[in-house]
């Protein structure tokens, strides 16, 4: 009885683990390049982002989708895990006007924004860690037609042992519900003035 209800409790949370990083990009490297590989599931892109519940993000962000490296092989020769000695690092190529990525360790503060020569440290493996991802309102090359906004980067090996990913472009749009929001607040506003 005992053995059964661990069995069916362990089944239950590996379940659970892998839902929770289903919509993660997965991060390992193809051994045959050495280069960098990152997999995602590209139907879910554009990707939603609702209304900013951090404080000093406005706008629209969110810390999802993440980054989990591979802890096995899923596909011997072509995505195998990280070496162990590997730092990787993410480089932003380029981002659509008023779209921002931020260091988890210090959203919307400055020097915290990952951009130009300012890389954000993912880690050696095995990591399971969130960016944060905006759309900034309050930047003043902000256009709501402007959408869907890009960011393309590229994941990079601090310690040398592994070549760099291809680059990487992700799109995001805001949530439905968001817009409403934003144009409900911009109504008050404009009323009181």
């Amino acid at each position: 009885m005992h053995r059964t209800a661990f069995t069916t409790l362990a089944i239950v949370a590996l379940a659970q683990v892998a839902l929770a990083h289903s919509d993660d990009i997965e991060v390992g490297y193809n051994p045959s390049t050495n280069q960098i590989v990152a997999e995602y599931d590209a139907d879910l892109y554009p990707w939603l982002l609702p209304a900013s519940e951090e404080p000093a993000l406005a706008g629209f962000a969110l810390d999802d989708p993440g980054f989990v490296s591979i802890v096995e092989v899923e596909e011997p020769g072509e995505f195998e895990p990280l070496s162990a000695l590997a730092n990787i690092q993410l480089r932003v190529l380029s981002a659509s006007p008023a779209f921002k990525v931020w260091d988890p360790l210090g959203p919307g503060e400055a020097g915290f924004q990952i951009e130009g020569p300012r890389l954000w440290t993912i880690g050696p493996r095995f990591f399971d860690t969130h960016p944060w991802w905006q759309i900034d309102t309050s930047d003043p090359a902000y256009d709501p037609a402007a959408g869907p906004w890009s960011v393309t980067f590229e994941l990079i090996d601090a310690a040398g042992i592994h070549q760099p990913s291809d680059p990487i472009t992700l799109t995001f749009i805001p949530e439905p519900g968001g817009l409403t929001l934003l144009a409900a607040a911009a109504l008050v506003l404009r009323r009181r003035v």
